[in-house]
């Protein structure tokens, strides 16, 4: 086989490998499905093109999802879009092999991801979602590393903020059901 022949089946395997993690990543961020997939496939295109500038195999998911990210932002910019796709569609196709549990734990931090400013909900999503290393968040959001460690521990901060505060209302329904009950048989 040919050089060529080798790159495609290698990328071919790239893909694959890190397609749904890329797409996802990209959707988190954009809350449009259509989007996604336009900025996911143009930075597959992109890489492709570029493979040879990349170092390393293992830098490849945090590669591709940068370009990626980078070509949702353009979109975004030139107003691409006309209408935010609520996050729960695509959820409800992602979950659906999830135990119940699960499924709920993360419709909780998904819901309050929602709730949380732009720029929080966007470096956990790099963090903790896309695997990106600080420095790598630091570069692709283009602040310095500092910056990227303060802005990380405040979304830390305001998350958990919210996750306490949807913890203290579903307590407080529970808690309300036996007295509103008891109101309504007197």
């Amino acid at each position: 086989m040919d050089l060529y022949g080798e790159k495609i089946d290698i990328f071919e395997i790239l893909v694959k490998q890190n397609y749904e993690k890329v797409y996802k990543t990209i959707y988190f961020y954009t809350k449009d499905k259509y989007i996604s997939e336009d900025a996911v496939q143009q930075a597959f295109v992109i890489a492709y093109s570029k493979l040879n500038q990349l170092n390393s195999k293992d830098n490849f998911a945090s590669w591709v999802t940068s370009i990626a990210l980078n070509e949702a932002k353009h979109m975004l910019k030139n107003n691409y879009h006309k209408k935010i796709t609520p996050m729960t569609d695509f959820h409800k196709e992602t979950l659906l092999y999830s135990e119940e549990d699960d499924i709920v734990l993360k419709e909780d931090i998904n819901n309050t991801l929602t709730k949380l400013k732009h720029k929080d909900n966007q470096i956990l999503v790099l963090k903790y979602y896309a695997d990106l290393t600080l420095q790598q968040i630091s570069d692709l959001l283009g602040i310095n590393l500092s910056n990227t460690k303060v802005r990380l521990h405040r979304a830390k901060e305001a998350f958990r903020k919210l996750i306490n505060q949807d913890i203290d209302l579903n307590e407080e329904v529970e808690l309300q059901w036996p007295y509103q009950k008891k109101n309504l048989s007197e």
